[in-house]
């Protein structure tokens, strides 16, 4: 078990490594070599709907209409609420922000993001479907700067700029900081038309490139793009249309979505096998081993590693150690502690590193928790 432990652990810093450090660089030499891409004014702009999942958003859901009814856009525009079993008043305050102007429709009962998804898509007759949060609010020409990247026929997606803020009274936590790297590498495979990273409070699609996503997905903001990509048409960054978000208030909140993101991860990894395949669309699954899958497995796979050196006489210690320090990092998530500097980056990179990790593998193992929660912001 020695020599496990060893390879395990091994394999999980190469992961890291390689995606934080080697897959960005490699992508960014690509990149160089990519002529600018000019979005043409079209002739007749494409009719575009805005598509807002909710659960009981009332406090935002006002807001929210009145900032996607504002958006300036000289093309037909239409927005859709789909509220998923509400129990507040989200669909009536949806409907008298937005004064007739908006179709919401409701759910009796929870059914998930994916089945309000589906059912917003399948009602559309728009040219382009935006997909966004109820959370979120747009900058002005938002809708006008995503729509602009469809005037290319061969864009069958396209990923927004997210910015997050501090909480209200709060200070700015790692998540902010980690995120804005994040859309920096965005903006590179955008330009090599591969951000398979879409966010899901914007990005847009070719309504007819949409296909129904599967019972109880949770990553809708990674498989619609993805299936885009992988059908020959490219998935770009429109840093241009920006959205603005409060982060996560505390650890606590983002360790739940954390979770949350692990279970479609494990799930995504079950299910969409053709994401292995080189064959059709290898920089397309470079990009999807290297950013998403490596990230994804690498906390898996060092708790393999520690699995393996429990079993081993010789790391034993070390290993109760670890575990127990593990232990105490999945506890004090409970205490939510803010920590400054390099001590709470750390902190944070290894609670939420743990909680990706125990979704992915309750995603692996089969687990679904079909209806989500909100995140605390």
């Amino acid at each position: 078990m020695t020599a496990a432990a060893v390879v395990l652990a091994a394999l999980a810093l190469l992961l890291v490594v390689w995606s934080y450090g080697g897959y960005p660089s490699l992508v960014s030499r690509l990149a160089r070599d990519v002529p600018s891409r000019a979005n043409d004014r079209p002739s007749a702009l494409p009719s575009v709907e805005v598509l807002v999942a909710a659960h009981d958003e009332e406090a935002s859901i006002g807001p929210r209409v009145a900032n996607l009814l504002a958006q300036r856009y000289d093309g037909s525009l239409a927005v859709s609420i789909g509220c998923d079993g509400c129990g507040d008043a989200t669909a009536e305050r949806a409907r008298a922000a937005g004064d007739g102007r908006v179709r919401v429709e409701e759910f009796d009962r929870r059914h998930g993001k994916a089945a309000v998804v589906n059912s917003l898509v399948g009602a559309s007759r728009a040219d382009v479907l935006v997909f966004t949060d109820a959370n979120s609010e747009f900058e002005p020409d938002a809708v006008a700067c995503l729509a602009a990247q469809f005037s290319a026929p061969d864009v069958g997606a396209a990923c927004g700029r997210l910015i997050l803020s501090a909480p209200t009274g709060g200070e700015p936590t790692p998540e902010t900081e980690f995120w804005d790297r994040e859309t920096r590498l965005k903006e590179i495979e955008g330009a090599l038309g591969i951000c398979l990273g879409a966010n899901g409070a914007i990005y847009a699609a070719r309504r007819e490139l949409v296909a129904p996503l599967p019972v109880g997905a949770v990553l809708d903001d990674f498989l619609i793009p993805a299936r885009i990509a992988r059908d020959g048409r490219k998935v770009v960054f429109a840093g241009d249309a920006i959205a603005r978000e409060t982060a996560p208030a505390d650890v606590a909140a983002e360790t739940s979505r954390r979770f949350r993101i692990g279970l479609g991860a494990g799930d995504v990894l079950r299910r969409e096998t053709w994401l292995f395949d080189f064959r059709r669309r290898p920089l397309l699954v470079l990009a999807f081993l290297s950013r998403k899958a490596a990230r994804w497995l690498a906390p898996v796979v060092a708790l393999g590693a520690l699995a393996c050196a429990l079993l081993s006489a010789a790391l034993r210690p070390l290993a109760l150690a670890v575990a127990a320090a593990l232990v105490l990092l999945a506890v004090s998530v409970r205490f939510r502690p803010r920590l400054a500097g390099w001590p709470g980056k750390l902190y944070y990179f290894g609670v939420i590193n743990l909680a990706l990790a125990a979704g992915v593998v309750a995603g692996l193992a089969g687990y679904r928790r079909p209806v989500w929660k909100r995140t605390q912001r």
